[in-house]
């Protein structure tokens, strides 16, 4: 068990890298601007070596907090690279010096277009705090529906019993007793559902596509929907270094097809699943009412956030729109480049 002061100690962890990574990328920028500035200006302006030295130190940091995304953390390197060799050039004022740095940073600027995907994760800079923000929200959501649902009936069962042992009828108390069985088994089966949606081990049981097709099998059952599933590509299964973008796919997914059943007021869902090798995309397609004509990013609830969320963490894209005849078209597009590098070494 962990004591009550361990966790908010642990909390704030991600908190306070969040806020360093904010910093570091508001410095970068006003040094940049800063920087670019007092150039046109032709040094009319403090040194430009104070700006040079302030992005290079920011954009080190932010190099050194960029875990998981590569090719972002390539080009802070590139960048801290350019604008260290800058601020020694200010006292050195070498010709090559002035190449390098030039190189470096015409270098980042070419390989910012294919990182563009992972550079907005970190200009988000508040994607910690977020994180934990949304992992508070499913949490009460996840304590109101246990208190709602299962404790509620359980102390009105405890009470029934006590209620038909105090007459002490047998009759009342058989009653009572069977009538507490059928409670019993239904919250059984409530907290199943409840496990399964907030650790699904039917990913790493039997792999992305089939948990998929089990989860709209459900979706489809429990609401009177028709969910058609359509999976293409040759690597439904997928292997054990993917098993974090799997379960990102299955929450997209997941959370999909709940908006759908909650907001949609549809009668037919589509579901795409393509497994490559160079990534897993995902399609929820919908006949109902839509999401209206240019819905601004401000007006999305946790759901379309997280799911935007869970995307932009793997390097991914995250799209929803209402589609050309009626209803919403979700899709999210994984890339597996890291698996691809470890199925190759």
């Amino acid at each position: 068990m962990c004591s009550g002061t361990a966790r908010p100690a642990t909390a704030r962890q991600p908190l306070d890298l969040g806020a360093l990574s904010s910093f570091c990328v508001a410095i970068s920028l006003v040094s940049l601007v800063a920087y670019v500035v007092n150039f046109l200006a032709h040094d009319r302006m403090p040194p430009r070596s104070i700006s040079t030295l302030s992005v290079a130190l920011a954009t080190g940091v932010l190099a050194l907090l960029t875990c998981g995304l590569r090719r972002a953390r390539r080009v802070l390197i590139m960048i801290c690279c350019g604008f260290t060799v800058l601020s020694v050039d200010r006292f050195a004022h070498s010709a090559p010096m002035d190449h390098a740095a030039m190189a470096f940073l015409l270098a980042a600027s070419v390989y910012a277009v294919p990182a563009w995907p992972e550079m907005k994760v970190v200009l988000s800079g508040g994607s910690a705090s977020a994180m934990v923000e949304r992992q508070e929200h499913h949490a009460g959501l996840l304590a109101g529906e246990l208190h709602d649902e299962v404790l509620q009936l359980l102390a009105l069962t405890c009470r029934r019993l006590d209620a038909a042992r105090a007459l002490d009828d047998p009759g009342a108390l058989r009653a009572a007793m069977e009538d507490a069985s059928r409670t019993l088994d239904e919250q059984a089966g409530t907290l199943r559902r409840i496990i399964a949606t907030v650790s699904p081990a039917a990913v790493q049981g039997l792999g992305l596509a089939e948990s998929v097709t089990s989860l709209a099998g459900q979706i489809a059952a429990e609401n009177g929907l028709v969910v058609d599933v359509d999976v293409q590509g040759d690597r439904p299964h997928a292997c054990a270094g993917e098993n974090g973008v799997n379960l990102a796919v299955y929450r997209v997914a997941q959370e999909a097809l709940t908006n759908v059943v909650k907001h949609a007021d549809a009668r037919r869902i589509t579901v795409a699943l393509t497994c490559r090798d160079e990534g897993i995309s995902l399609t929820v397609t919908d006949d109902g009412r839509g999401l209206g004509p240019n819905p601004p990013r401000a007006t999305e609830g946790y759901g379309m956030q997280g799911m935007r969320w869970r995307c932009e963490a793997y390097g991914g894209t995250f799209s929803a729109r209402t589609a050309d005849t009626t209803g919403t078209v979700v899709r999210a597009v994984f890339p597996l480049r890291n698996c691809r590098k470890t199925r190759a070494s």
